[in-house]
């Protein structure tokens, strides 16, 4: 657990009322102490430093023993004048204002109710593990909601952006009203329930922590959507007007039919895009097994929509050169967000 701690950039410190000699020992053997710049310090010889020489300490401070209660708040407080985030545990009265103090209180299971009350999160089997896994879990939802804000906002942009530029391309309803609140439930409802359950990845425990200040959207997530949201109005367009894609359907009944499939089909390729960093579309997609049947249950209802919506949703069935057309043409968007992945994203993230 320190050693995963470690990697995700979380330094681990013991204060313990122990005596020096035990407590250093105990943290040596498990990776406290990983090195002879690490810093072993009593109470006492804390109580002796002044404000500023405990904080050039801090940085390579591994165990503080034979500790008190106020030499944890004091080193809450310091470290936060240091910009630092700072996690604290304690399960006793004494440790109550430590907790309060902290960005986040680690109350002990077996602790006494006034330091629950005090702390932000309860560790009910008093392991350290238990914190380790919350930064994961932590890490894994922050990632989460980035990933349904860049869905939404791609699938937004592409959506009023095609339904306002349709009029002067000479295609009055693109998408009609009806069709947009099947839009909506997919990257509102759906979108929302499909990324909530992806998997917290151990290698999220390898990244640098999040500054403090830390924005939700990034200037990657920026770059992305703009890359992803106009490529896809830019097909929308092609779909609409480009003389080889119209004429290869039957009639202009079909062609609507189609940018209503080919619309829905590209939406569901944005959900691939959007759910991982990676290249590879499908990494880890076999640990969220309801992201899966969210998007198939979405493909199914669509072709059931192009066969049976009928002038409800403006839709004539269509032959199944016709659907799988449509579909091609949504699986453009993937080499064009694979190659923003490969190139724009790195130099994106190096600039800001």
């Amino acid at each position: 657990s320190v050693r995963e701690l470690s990697q995700a950039g979380v330094g681990v410190v013991m204060i313990t009322g122990d005596s020096k000699a035990t407590a250093a020992a105990i943290a040596r053997e498990c990776e406290i102490i990983k090195s002879g710049r690490d810093v072993v310090i009593s109470g006492e010889e804390l109580a002796s430093l002044d404000d500023d020489a405990v904080k050039a300490l801090i940085p390579r401070l591994a165990v503080v023993a034979r500790a008190l209660p106020a030499d944890k708040s004091r080193l809450v407080r310091l470290s936060g004048e240091l910009e630092l985030v700072v996690g604290m545990t304690g399960d006793g009265i004494n440790d109550s204002p430590a907790l309060k103090r902290a960005d986040i209180g680690f109350a002990m299971g077996s602790g006494v109710q006034v330091a629950k009350d005090a702390g932000d999160i309860v560790i009910l089997d008093n392991n350290l593990a238990s914190i380790s896994r919350a930064v994961l879990y932590g890490r894994a939802i922050f990632k989460n909601i980035r990933k349904f804000i860049t869905l939404q906002l791609t699938m937004n942009l592409s959506a009023v952006g095609i339904s306002m530029i349709g009029p002067f391309i000479g295609v009055e309803s693109p998408v009609t009203v009806v069709q947009m609140l099947w839009v909506n439930i997919i990257m509102d409802t759906l979108g929302a329930l499909a990324f909530a359950g992806e998997a917290a990845i151990p290698e999220y425990m390898k990244e640098p922590p999040k500054k403090r200040g830390e924005r939700i959207l990034s200037a990657s997530m920026v770059w992305q959507i703009l890359s992803l949201g106009v490529s896809f109005m830019l097909l929308c367009v092609a779909f609409l007007k480009y003389e080889p894609i119209v004429s290869f359907f039957e009639s202009e009944a079909h062609h609507m039919s189609a940018f209503f499939a080919f619309f829905i089909f590209a939406s569901v390729v944005c959900c691939f895009n959007c759910r991982t960093e990676r290249v590879n579309i499908l990494s880890a997609l076999s640990k969220n097994p309801t992201f899966i049947f969210i998007m198939l249950l979405i493909l199914v209802v669509q072709i059931g929509f192009v066969y049976l919506g009928g002038s409800v949703l403006r839709t004539v069935p269509l032959s199944s050169r016709e659907l799988l057309f449509a579909l091609a043409c949504a699986l453009l968007l993937l080499p064009i967000n694979t190659v923003f992945k490969m190139t724009c994203k790195k130099q994106v993230e190096k600039n800001f």
